[in-house]
């Protein structure tokens, strides 16, 4: 199953492709696998989610692991190793009106956090993510 407008999945940083974010399927036949790769997204009504017991191997190993995600339904992606200029203008966009640059970092947060004022995210109606940077907006 490709990755299609509307699909409900799970995005998060691939620790092995530098770059990319893996996409894996939250719904339909693919369920629980990825679908693919992008270089950028943007996902609505999204949730994010940390699996506590992932984290604490984190902290335990001090070896990466995918344990937090961006659950949300796909809106527009990019697929090729550049992020679309249409993908990287919505995720400034986003920060210029006041949006949440929002950021995840095991070791210091239990959940994902506004990179300026610290404070918890959970929730968020639209979100776009560039590589590692993450930008939501209507939590």
């Amino acid at each position: 199953m490709p990755i299609t407008n509307g699909l409900l999945c799970d995005v998060y940083l691939n620790l092995h492709k530098a770059g990319f974010l893996s996409v894996r399927a939250a719904e339909g036949p693919d369920k629980g696998r990825v679908v693919g790769h992008v270089s950028a997204i943007e996902l609505e009504g999204c949730t994010f989610r940390v699996s506590e017991a992932g984290r604490q191997r984190v902290i335990r190993e001090r070896a990466k692991n995918v344990h937090a995600t961006v659950r949300g339904r796909v809106v527009d992606m990019c697929l090729e190793p550049s992020p679309s200029a249409c993908l990287t203008e919505k995720h400034s966009a986003i920060l210029t009106a006041g949006g949440n640059d929002t950021t995840y970092q095991p070791y210091y947060t239990p959940t994902f956090i506004n990179r300026e004022t610290k404070q918890p995210v959970h929730t968020a109606q639209t979100v776009v993510i560039v590589g590692k940077f993450v930008a939501a907006a209507g939590a």
